[in-house]
């Protein structure tokens, strides 16, 4: 019997090693390219169970020759530029690398006639303000580049799914949290700025702490993404449904250490995302009764700030 086997593109991040990890479990093996693979020699040598490869996401002969050597059952693409605040500043890679990074790979598969499923993670960047929760059906009018990368990501995976019939997936995923998770995103930023007011005295500037988000947990969030691929091709939302605001989670960061966040935190407008959306909320739902799915959501709110919290502190990463 041939071993199952995965290739993610673009796999360093949290994603793309979380969902190796539990890949791995299931006795997949697995392979993840990177843009340099010197960057990121700490974490290939602590996962010495994965094969990794320096691959250039625009350069087809290189991913063709690695997807042809391995033949995958599955192949994820996490290679794309994930950052909304990143994407004003550098739209052209933020296009370049969600959109022809991503259909390089599907015209290789199309074209070899590899026999495989193809995820795409797309991303509720891709919707701008919605009255109530965010649909498949819902209006796509991105307010950043990286959304409207991400939504023409989406129209072209679901293309070929739809016409040349590949078993292409767009994951439309909400927000995600990790211990791998850069520290410039929000939800570190609180924690450490927790940290940072408890044994420092330090206080910490942030932008609208008003805005509510569904922050999921990457352990989670790649478990349902496995189990979405077990079903037909598709697009679906992936999320936990747990709605918090900023400020919410600044509260459970501070309550943590029994201090007051209102004489650390203050906000300045120059952090303000432009045209930002208040609230984003997802019908996630409606995706799992159509699969006849359901979803487990143990690690949200209050716990995830004290898990993300645990672990700064025992790996002193917060200075």
């Amino acid at each position: 019997m041939k071993k199952l086997v995965t290739i993610i593109i673009g796999g360093t991040g949290q994603f793309g090693i979380t969902v190796a990890k539990q890949l791995i479990k299931k006795k997949y093996r697995v392979v993840i390219t990177t843009r340099s693979i010197k960057k990121h020699k700490n974490l290939i040598k602590k996962n010495n169970d994965i094969k990794f490869y320096q691959v250039n996401i625009y350069n087809k002969i290189q991913i063709k020759k690695i997807i042809k050597k391995y033949n995958p059952n599955l192949i994820f693409y996490f290679a794309g530029q994930s950052s909304p605040k990143k994407s004003f500043t550098q739209k052209k890679e933020t296009y370049k690398s969600n959109v022809i990074g991503c259909k390089n790979i599907l015209d290789i598969i199309k074209n070899e006639k590899i026999d495989c499923k193809f995820l795409n993670p797309a991303s509720s960047e891709m919707y701008g303000k919605i009255n109530g929760k965010i649909k498949l059906s819902s209006p796509k009018k991105p307010i950043n580049p990286y959304g409207f990368a991400k939504v023409k990501s989406f129209n072209i995976t679901k293309k070929f799914r739809l016409k040349s019939k590949l078993k292409a997936y767009n994951a439309i995923i909400f927000n995600t949290e990790s211990y791998l998770r850069d520290k410039n995103y929000l939800i570190p930023k609180i924690c450490i700025a927790a940290i940072n007011a408890k044994y420092f005295g330090r206080k910490t500037e942030f932008g609208n702490i008003d805005v509510s988000r569904e922050w999921n947990w990457c352990d989670e969030q790649s478990k349902n993404l496995i189990n979405f691929l077990n079903k037909k091709p598709q697009d679906f939302i992936l999320s936990n449904g747990k709605s918090y605001t900023a400020k919410d989670m600044i509260k459970f960061a501070f309550n943590y250490f029994k201090i007051d966040y209102t004489n650390y935190i203050f906000t300045n407008k120059k952090y303000y995302r432009y045209k930002d959306i208040k609230i984003k909320s997802s019908d996630f739902k409606a995706c799992l009764k159509r699969n006849k799915m359901k979803r487990t959501v143990k690690i949200f709110g209050k716990k995830l700030i004290e898990l993300m919290i645990l672990h700064y502190l025992n790996e002193k990463k917060y200075k």
